[in-house]
């Protein structure tokens, strides 16, 4: 674990914000690149990741700091340490929602069709999660519950825990595979994007149950990860045969359209 990378001119060059500026970037260069070849506007597409990057920092980060326990234990007596987010305290979903709250309006303005484009950034988030994920662990955050067999991590204390970071690096590349393999054969618009969400949710629910930092919140037996988790599922579960029906239809209004041009 190595929290601080280097110092640059005295200043500290943190693990985590690098991981971000990482994932970022390449996120951003893979979803044109996905784009370009559905022959989708380029430009439009940088815009909408753009702003879902500013998004999900954003969101990520107000998700994180007014839960109820670390609002009242520290932000709202420090609120400058708000903006403070190279530190860690990011929590993916409240970023996974800010993402859908903003992107429609750019997808709109540039005239662009939401599922297909949306479907574009089902890899790039995977894969970024997993390498933000990857600075979680070098930061020391988010970690696991104390096992005999784990790893030791001195920014948090002498115990070896379970690398509750690593499981979600790897679970984000697993994931960002299976998305790319998916991404061509995909039966409708949206199936990539959901695919994503039910492998995400699925994977997070189960890593929930090792991950051992305090103050995780929650209600009844799960965390509240692990009821967003069940959340982000269901909504997809239901989306699904709505998504596959209305491409159907399309598919059968495109073939009677092009029979009957060519009768």
């Amino acid at each position: 674990m190595r929290s601080i990378l280097f110092h640059f001119f005295g200043l500290p060059v943190y693990a985590f914000g690098v991981a971000i500026a990482i994932a970022f970037a390449f996120s951003a260069w893979h979803i044109r690149k996905l784009a370009v070849k559905e022959g989708l506007k380029g430009e439009g597409v940088i815009d909408a990741a753009i702003v879902a990057m500013l998004s999900a920092v954003i969101g990520a980060r107000l998700f994180f700091v007014f839960q109820p326990d670390e609002w009242a234990a520290h932000y709202s007596r420090h609120p400058l340490d708000i903006v403070k987010i190279w530190e860690g305290g990011l929590t993916f979903y409240g970023g996974l929602i800010g993402c859908f709250i903003t992107i429609p309006f750019v997808f709109r303005h540039h005239k662009m069709p939401f599922w297909p484009v949306i479907d574009c950034f089902a890899p790039s988030v995977a894969i970024g999660h997993g390498i933000v994920r990857f600075g979680c662990f070098l930061n020391g955050c988010c970690y696991g519950k104390p096992a005999k067999w784990g790893i030791v991590m001195p920014e948090v204390d002498a115990l070896a825990r379970q690398p509750s970071q690593l499981y979600e690096s790897a679970a984000g590349i697993l994931i960002f595979v299976f998305a790319l393999w998916l991404h061509p054969r995909r039966r409708f618009n949206g199936q990539g994007i959901l695919s994503y969400l039910l492998l995400y949710a699925g994977s997070r629910f189960l890593i929930e149950i090792s991950r051992g930092d305090p103050d995780r919140g929650g209600l009844g037996p799960f965390s509240t990860s692990q009821w967003v988790a069940i959340g982000v599922a269901t909504v997809a579960v239901a989306l699904w045969p709505w998504l596959k029906k209305t491409h159907a239809r399309a598919a059968a209004a495109e073939e009677t359209k092009l029979a009957a041009s060519t009768s």
